[in-house]
């Protein structure tokens, strides 16, 4: 396999500021247990771009896509064996500050301190964007309200409202829930509002999965999932009201992609691997035509023109 494909496509990332992220004891201890599994198996076999082991970390909200994308390559490589572990995206960034791993997956840009504390501890750190998705906000299906906009979603994430009646809805409180902090579409979120809200109030949840319970089960309700979902009776999305807009907005990829539904979720790749092991392989799979399809058939827009890339080697013809 040539690795000219990769100087063409990855970015370095330039970091802007210092710090240091650390996870729990009990995070770092899983990490290691997996990691060095890893490594004992690399001992006995050498990785190239189509085969050896290779772990995985992805937050949370991507992890799913990621691992689909894994199990297709494993079973168009026999030798080839990739698996990919959920974990929150702070840990994940200590992961590869301690060197527990150097191939993760993340649903946002790595914050400049982050960059710079992987790279004061490691070598360069490479980021490449595999597609986008959007942050859909979800109610209770019983909930009216069907549509909200920038003031009212401060509002609400300030306390400043706390009744969904200020929205136009019965006169209940409003409970939020929100993704963990850190990940994808609370970056998202913080950003859209450019550092005004300081002080939200909402319970997080570890994952897309277990808001999604809490909008289903709580008929007062407005969570924030960091994916494209299908319409369902069991929730309700809510429309983006723009005002320079005639009409509310729906979330979904063709408004994402028309620059009017403001809340978006990246596929981000980032690496300080050797560009011709198994990461390497894997990541030339998912940029090219059948990992950009993948992408595109679980909710995500394509972030490029499908390429075609060989990734087989002559190892794999014997």
């Amino acid at each position: 396999m040539s690795t000219g494909f990769f100087p063409r496509y990855f970015r370095i990332v330039q970091p802007g500021g210092i710090g240091r992220f650390a996870a729990t004891a009990l995070i770092l201890t899983a990490v290691g247990l997996l990691t060095t599994g890893c490594v004992r198996k690399e001992r006995h076999r050498q990785s190239t771009p189509t085969s050896g082991s290779l772990v995985a970390f992805a937050a949370p909200a991507i992890a799913p896509v990621v691992q689909i994308g894994a199990d297709q390559f494993n079973r168009l490589y026999s030798q080839a064996n990739i698996n990919v572990y959920p974990l929150e995206s702070r840990a994940i960034v200590d992961s590869m500050i301690q060197g527990r791993t150097n191939a993760a997956y993340f649903d946002r840009r790595l914050a400049p301190p982050e960059s710079l504390a992987i790279v004061q501890s490691r070598k360069h750190i490479y980021s490449f964007l595999l597609g986008i998705t959007v942050a859909t906000w979800l109610v209770h299906p019983e909930n009216s309200v069907s549509t909200i906009d920038s003031l009212q979603l401060r509002s609400v994430l300030s306390g400043s409202i706390t009744s969904w009646k200020e929205l136009g809805g019965a006169d209940d409180p409003i409970h939020i829930y929100l993704p963990a902090l850190g990940d994808g579409a609370w970056e998202e979120l913080m950003a859209f509002f450019d550092g005004a809200l300081s002080n939200v109030q909402a319970h997080n949840s570890p994952s897309d999965s277990a808001v999604l319970a809490q909008v289903q089960n709580d008929p007062l309700a407005l969570g924030l999932i960091s994916r494209q979902i299908s319409p369902s009776p069991q929730y309700k999305k809510l429309k983006w009201v723009n005002p320079i807009l005639a009409d509310p907005v729906p979330a979904n990829i063709g408004t994402l992609q028309e620059g009017k539904y403001p809340f978006k979720i990246g596929l981000y790749y980032y690496t300080i691997a050797d560009q011709t092991d198994l990461a390497s392989g894997f990541l030339s799979f998912l940029a090219g035509n059948q990992g950009q399809r993948l992408i595109a058939d679980h909710g995500f827009l394509p972030a490029m023109i499908p390429v075609i890339i060989n990734i087989s080697s002559s190892r794999d013809q014997k």
